[in-house]
Order: C-alpha cells, then structure tokens, then sequence
C-alpha cells in the first residue's frame, strides 16, 4: 500500500493540515488561557480546577462533594485531594447533611467567602485578555458552540 503524501497546493491538504484541525487548535487556546490563568491567580495560588470548585461551591453551598464531581466532570478520586487541599487552605470546610449523616456538604470559609467577588473579578479580567480579539457576539457564539461540545443540553 503506498503511503499518500500531500504537498503544497493539494486541495485535500487544506483540510488535513494540523493548523485546520479542531483539536489542534482547541490545544493551543487551551494552553494560551492556562498560561494567562495562571499567572493571573498566582496571588491566590488557584488553579483553574480549584477556582472552578470553590466558584460552584459559592453559588450553590450546601453542595455534596459527589455533585461537585458531576457538574465538574472529574472523579471522585480526583476530588478528594483537592477537597483537602481547600480545606487546609482555610477556603472550603465540610458538614454533616442535614437529612443524611452519610452525605457531607461543602460550603466556603468566611474568608474564602469574602475573597470570591475579587477573585471572579479577576478572573473576568483574565478572559477579557485571553478573548480581546472577539466582539461580545463572537464570545458568546464561542461559549454556545463549546457548551454544545461537552454538555448533553439541548437548545
């Protein structure tokens, strides 16, 4: 079987060219707004998983650790060293539910509590960088077509 090797000027080539491929450039961005987040929370020593555990935390406390998981798609063994790492931090302490003293919810701290609005603040800020070159329309588009990707709603 001989081996097919596109050149310059092939028609196919534009299509399979790793600069037209999806993931290749869902990578790219990926590691560009990482970067950015990065450097922008160094103050608060949050990650881009921690950040979005301790936002979800926020706007619903009273969260059990297994819907953590579910709306964060990661696992359970994923979770539970973050979990103590917030709760060593002093960010997230956790509870006995109040109908099922198997379940343990999860709320923030006082002072992860007072934090989060400057902390969102600055993450607003690191998503204006990291989207300068879009209209408001095009992030939205964005955001649309990424929540198509990974979600299981329908419009």
């Amino acid at each position: 079987m001989a081996e097919t090797k596109l050149r310059a000027g092939d028609p196919d080539l534009a299509e399979t060219a790793l600069d037209a491929q999806i993931g290749y450039n869902l990578r790219r961005a990926s590691a560009l707004a990482l970067n950015d987040f990065t450097v922008e929370m160094a103050s608060a020593a949050l990650r881009p998983v921690t950040y979005g555990m301790l936002a979800l935390i926020d706007e619903r406390p009273g969260i059990s650790a297994a819907e953590l998981c579910r709306l964060l798609g990661m696992k359970s063994a994923n979770m539970a060293p973050l979990l103590a790492e917030l709760e060593e931090r002093g960010l997230v302490e956790r509870d006995d539910h109040a109908q099922d003293r198997r379940v343990r919810v999860l709320a923030l701290t006082k002072a992860a509590r007072k934090a989060m609005p400057a902390w969102r603040r600055q993450v607003r800020g690191h998503e204006d960088r990291f989207l300068h070159k879009l209209t408001a329309k095009e992030r939205s588009t964005l955001l649309r077509l990424l929540r198509l990707i990974w979600t299981d709603e329908e419009d």
